[in-house]
């Protein structure tokens, strides 16, 4: 025997994909062929009531939607890192088809953890570990259960600004982004398929020669490009799902897109049943039309029926317009139509022309108006590379497909050819389709879907809601909410209505109680960049949650000053809150400065310090250290590893510090001290009796005003937590306790009530305190 194969002998060739393909469709096909003789028309029945039951049976598709808003929002430059980052979609979504991955500008991926579990909603959010200054962004991503991918990316600075940055290193990952090509190549092939379908069924329908050759010769290769594309459809679709780590074989789309396969295989090998090829032909465009659009993600809409009657009509009539010219174009390129003479192709084309023209206009008319609604609905959606595409689409139609599909009704008479300018006409109108795929890949949704939204929330993110208690309802993305509503509140009415409204908040929401500082700190912040004149801004009763409204006006407006220039600013900065001097508004003038400078250092209070000694006098430069002293525990609570807090040393850097500025710490430190401890408050009153000389007395009332905060100003809550230090020491917490109370309310019954609850023995130093800081007030 020989070793190989010899002249004119063939070798054997192994196992291969299409050999294999080929037995699986043999099989598939016999058995489909004896399910046919065994129920005849009953199949198609079967088939189609087997569709409608997986479709009514699955699950809501809720995973196809657009992102409406972020917190933070993309391109925001933070102070400090977040806690989570917030996703809030224009429709309900699955949390577990939500992904993200969070990235640096040099590309390395942070962790994330998904915050949101259980049923589906409009708001998504992630937690976030301990951020570095940088630029990250955010990369999203939801996957309907028809394999439809919708993503986008969140920019953001952390301690800088997100400047010229578009896109963050990394990116999709190369399956993915091969596996949404293949969708979309596969969504052009289905409408071309689809458009061959119609055109088949036209052009059988004029009764020619050319007519019944082009469905003999065609249509078997046309209704299994249709089967093949929409399997293919469902198979690439199961591909995206379980490659986002979402799938399942019994995902809508996939089921749906099956299933459509068989029914136009099963519909074909039974045309004799049903009359034939073209009607089977026929058929088979309305299973396909169905079946894929209920499939795809048109059933995702808030709207489902509205959508896919949409979806079905629109499309169907843009098959029956491209279709007919489309089959005409391959059935002169036959030998039936090579064989026939000038007057038999004039009679032929007349008759073909005759069927297709009426087909045509209503067609068109049909594409127009559908075409013209849906774009119009989406139309506040769309932008970008979307927008261009639609308008693109629009003038391709407008400019190449109507004026000859114009020109060529008014001289298709005398034609004894098709001419040339058919196939410009047909290769416009195969690129509208072909651009009608990619818009549907992109799908921004229409604008209806915000319907779906809790009203009070889709008033938020349209910044139109002026009502904070909305907020309260909210899961996630309570300070996104409240940053907006103040902010329309503090555009509509000033600031001191935003004032007054987080204090209204502070008493029927947790979240505002425990974040109140920051809260009203949000509306200071933009109060800057909506009131230029200083002393109007600043002329306000602001005392509530620590004066934290003047603190967030005075370091933003603090960012508009150069380097340069910045210390030779600073000695007057606060001059025009300084009438009266010394008053609270001039202290929190300077407060607030304090503030800003730890945040133009980066947090580090070693380089603020020094700048606050660039006051004048001695009150000033305490005045503006306290701030910096407050900015520093506040940095630390908020996640920074800020040179100021030590990891083992409560006392730091109280104990580090000039004299001069000692004191000012302490009444800042134990913030930090029952942050760091868990709320151990007897933990927290043993670092307090470390402390050394008169600064004990002075950590006994920082304590004091964390109490009262912790107690919610309640007199008996404070009296009971302060009695957990030292004995001879009380007097000192009630002290703090009960100035934080005129600060906090800007009046004097909190004080009051604590005052008349407390022993004899404290009482003098409670209203002394009170006295004291209602003087400071009153003052303005």
């Amino acid at each position: 025997p020989r070793a190989g194969p010899g002249p004119g002998s063939r070798a054997r060739p192994g196992p291969r994909t299409g050999a294999t393909a080929r037995a699986a469709a043999h099989v598939v096909g016999r058995l489909m062929r004896r399910a046919w003789a065994l129920f005849g028309r009953r199949a198609a029945v079967v088939v189609a009531t087997v569709a409608i039951l997986l479709m009514a049976v699955a699950p809501a598709a809720l995973a196809h939607t657009s992102l409406l808003a972020s917190s933070p929002e993309s391109g925001q430059r933070l102070a400090y890192p977040p806690d989570e980052i917030v996703l809030t979609f224009a429709t309900e979504v699955d949390p577990a088809t939500v992904t993200a991955t969070l990235r640096t500008a040099a590309g390395e991926v942070i962790d994330t953890q998904p915050l949101t579990t259980g049923p589906a909603s409009t708001v998504v959010a992630f937690s976030l570990p301990r951020l570095t200054h940088d630029v990250y962004g955010l990369e999203w991503q939801s996957v309907g259960d028809d394999g439809h991918r919708v993503l986008g990316e969140v920019l953001f600075g952390v301690g800088t600004d997100v400047g010229d940055t578009t896109a963050i290193g990394g990116g999709g990952s190369p399956l993915a982004k091969a596996l949404d090509a293949a969708a979309l190549v596969l969504r052009v092939a289905w409408y071309l398929a689809l458009a061959g379908l119609a055109g088949l069924a036209v052009v059988a329908a004029s009764g020619t020669a050319t007519g019944r050759g082009t469905l003999a010769t065609w249509a078997p290769r046309v209704v299994a490009a249709a089967a093949l594309a929409a399997a293919a459809r469902g198979a690439v679709a199961l591909a995206i799902l379980q490659e986002a780590g979402v799938g399942s074989w019994t995902a809508r789309g996939v089921t749906g897109f099956v299933v459509t396969a068989a029914a136009v295989w099963a519909v074909w090998a039974g045309r004799d049943r049903f009359g034939g090829p073209r009607r089977a032909v026929l058929l088979a465009l309305a299973v396909s039309l169905i079946g894929g659009t209920v499939a795809g993600h048109a059933v995702t809409r808030p709207d489902p029926v509205l959508a896919v009657t949409f979806g079905v009509v629109h499309l169907g009539a843009a098959a029956a317009w491209v279709g007919p010219l489309l089959v005409l174009l391959l059935a002169v390129r036959g030998e039936e139509w090579a064989a026939l003479g000038a007057d038999e192709r004039r009679a032929e084309l007349r008759s073909v022309m005759g069927r297709i023209a009426p087909v045509a206009g209503w067609s068109l008319g049909a594409v127009v108006v559908t075409g013209g609604l849906l774009a119009l609905r989406a139309w506040s959606g769309l932008e970008g590379a979307v927008a261009v595409t639609l308008i693109v689409k629009a003038v391709v139609v407008a400019a190449v497909a109507l004026p000859l599909g114009a020109w060529h009704h008014r001289t298709r008479e005398g034609w004894g050819t098709v001419p040339r300018t058919v196939r410009l006409e047909v290769a416009g109108l195969v690129a509208a389709v072909a651009l009608g795929g990619v818009l549907v890949g992109w799908d921004p949704g229409w604008t209806g879907q915000v319907g779906a939204l809790d009203p009070a929330v889709a008033a938020v993110l349209d910044g139109t809601a002026d009502d904070p208690t909305v907020c309260a309802d909210l899961e996630v993305g309570k300070g996104a909410c409240y940053r907006s509503t103040l902010s329309v509140v503090l555009a509509t009415q000033g600031p001191q209505a935003a004032i007054d409204a987080v204090v209204a908040a502070q008493a029927v929401d947790p979240y505002v109680a425990t974040n109140c500082h920051q809260v009203v700190h949000d509306v200071g912040n933009d109060a800057s960049e909506q009131i230029e004149d200083m002393s109007v801004a600043l002329a306000v009763e602001g005392s509530a949650c620590w004066s934290g409204y003047f603190h967030g006006f005075i370091e933003a407006r603090l960012a508009t000053v150069d380097d340069e220039e910045l210390v030779e600013r600073l000695p007057t900065f606060c001059d025009g809150a300084a009438d009266p001097a010394y008053s609270f508004t001039h202290y929190n003038c300077l407060h607030g400065l304090g503030h800003g400078l730890m945040l133009r250092v980066d947090a580090d209070l070693f380089e603020a310090l020094p700048l606050c000694r660039a006051m004048d006098e001695h009150w000033t430069l305490r005045s503006c250290a306290s701030g910096a002293f407050m900015e520093n525990v506040m940095a630390a609570q908020q996640g920074l590893d800020v040179p100021g807090v030590a990891d083992e040393d409560l006392a730091y850097p109280c104990n580090a510090v000039a004299d001069d500025m000692a004191e000012d710490c302490w009444m800042m430190q134990t913030s930090l001290i029952v942050w760091r401890l868990g709320g151990d408050l007897p933990g927290a009153f043993s670092w307090c009796d470390a402390v050394e000389g008169a600064h004990r007395a002075t950590c006994y009332k920082s304590m004091g005003r964390d109490i009262s905060s912790i107690s919610a100003l309640d007199a008996q809550g404070v009296i009971d937590r302060c009695l957990l230090g030292a004995e001879d020491m009380v007097q000192w917490c009630i002290h703090g306790a009960a100035s934080n109370a005129v600060y906090e309310t800007a009046a004097r019954d909190a004080a009051d009530a604590l005052c008349a609850a407390s022993r004899q023995e404290w009482q003098d130093e409670c209203a002394a305190s009170r006295d004291q800081a209602l003087s400071t007030i009153a003052l303005g």
